[in-house]
């Protein structure tokens, strides 16, 4: 079982799991019911694990104020990398086209959201997790074949029912960084990344000109 860690921040705190299901019981969170076949939701195990590692932090941490909203409230933040590549005078941006999951037929398509996602390590700074996303999403080991930008922008979006968790209230702080690719790279149909039992489909999409942004 996780222990309570010491913080100069309070939001950073690792709760305990024990903790984390009586908050979720107090806010009627349906967690019995995270991972069930047929569903494209994580497990309550997933959750604890990306609290623990990740920066997946309980809004006001360990201090319950939680407890006193009507929503479970979880903050997360992530490396959003923009992936482009310029081909007959013409920019691409590569996009999430969907995902499937093995037990189940119907894609998951997910709206308002662009670039590659990955949420960051409580031990990596935000520069090395746009790196880690596009090595274990891609496959872009090399990074001498690729140029990443430092953090052009971060975005706070406002708070929405969790894909991941139902029941579940998400804040995402997206840090917005900005890759482009060599020819060695592209892969004119796209790429193929396989997790667990899903299968993510990332294609291209021309970009306007007022889009561009190098």
């Amino acid at each position: 079982m996780a222990t309570t860690k010491v913080s100069r921040n309070p939001e950073e705190v690792i709760v305990p799991r024990q903790e984390i299901v009586g908050m979720l019981e107090k806010h009627q969170v349906p967690w019995k019911s995270w991972g069930a076949p047929g569903t494209t939701s994580r497990t309550l195990h997933d959750f604890f694990k990306y609290h623990e590692t990740d920066r997946l932090y309980l809004r006001n941490g360990a201090h319950g104020k939680n407890g006193s909203s009507d929503k479970f409230i979880i903050d997360v933040h992530a490396a959003i990398v923009i992936v482009m590549h310029r081909i007959n005078r013409k920019w691409l941006e590569l996009y999430e086209d969907r995902q499937v999951f093995d037990d189940n037929p119907e894609p998951l398509i997910r709206s308002g959201f662009n670039g590659i996602a990955e949420t960051a390590k409580r031990t990596e700074t935000m520069s090395e997790t746009a790196k880690r996303c596009v090595t274990e999403e891609l496959k872009f080991a090399d990074p001498s074949k690729y140029e990443m930008s430092e953090c052009v922008k971060i975005e706070h979006r406002e708070i929405a029912p969790s894909e991941k968790w139902p029941g579940v209230w998400a804040a995402y702080h997206r840090h917005i960084f900005e890759c482009v690719i060599s020819r060695q790279l592209f892969l004119p149909d796209g790429y193929v990344e396989r997790e667990g039992i899903r299968t993510i489909y990332f294609k291209w999409k021309q970009l306007n000109q007022s889009e561009l942004r190098v």
